[in-house]
Formats: C-alpha cells, structure tokens, sequence
C-alpha cells in the first residue's frame, strides 16, 4: 500500500515541479530583477509546501473518517505559510512583498489544482 502511495507522490511532485519551473522560468522572464528572486523563492516554498500537504493527503485517502481533517491540515498548512511569508516580508527588504506573496499564493493554488488528479492516481487500471 505504502508503495502504491509513493507512487502517487512521485507522479504529482515530478509534474508539479515541471509545471512550477516552467511557469517560474516564464515569469521571471517577464519580471523585472528585483523581482525574480521573489518568483523563485514563492516558487521554491510553494512547491515544497504542496509536497507535504499532498503527503498528508495520500496518508488518510482511504480513512474517510480522518480524511477531510487531512485536508484540512494541509489547508491550515498553506495559510499559515503564506501568513508566515506575509509577516516575514513586512519585516525585511531581502525580496519585495506583493511579488513574494501574490507569487506564493499563485504557485500553491496552481499546485493545489492538480492534487485531485493525483490523488487516486496509482489506483488506476492500466
């Protein structure tokens, strides 16, 4: 069963992270200097926020009596980085705010829109 999973995890972190570097590579295009190193660090959370709640996610799939408290810590999990990255980019000027923020809330829903895909992926006939 555990490797079943793994293989859910996989198949989501390789085409999240091909989807988060391409839309990262084409934003950062676009973008002046200061805020490219403000796309890729929301990129690089982002994604590695996405891995871990999609792990919580595939831990409780089959326990329908805990399975919307997965969810819901995965959901506690992302708004609490973004708030965190919020508080965090009020107090310093290593990257500007509204690209950081808007950045990693950008990538984690776009990220999120793709865990239903995944998420009984190794479940299916082939």
């Amino acid at each position: 069963m555990k490797a079943q999973r793994s293989r859910a995890w996989l198949a989501y972190a390789v085409v999240a992270l091909g989807l988060t570097v391409a839309i990262t590579m084409v934003a950062a295009a676009v973008a002046g200097p200061g805020t490219r190193q403000a796309i890729v660090l929301a990129a690089a959370i982002a994604y590695v926020l996405q891995l871990v709640a999609f792990a919580i996610l595939l831990a409780v799939r089959d326990q329908t009596h805990v399975f919307m408290a997965g969810w819901l810590a995965g959901m506690l999990l992302r708004f609490g980085a973004v708030g965190a990255c919020l508080y965090w980019a009020s107090r310093t000027s290593a990257v500007p705010r509204a690209p950081l923020v808007l950045g990693l809330v950008g990538f984690v829903f776009l990220l999120l829109l793709l865990e239903p895909v995944f998420l009984r992926w190794d479940l299916r006939k082939t």
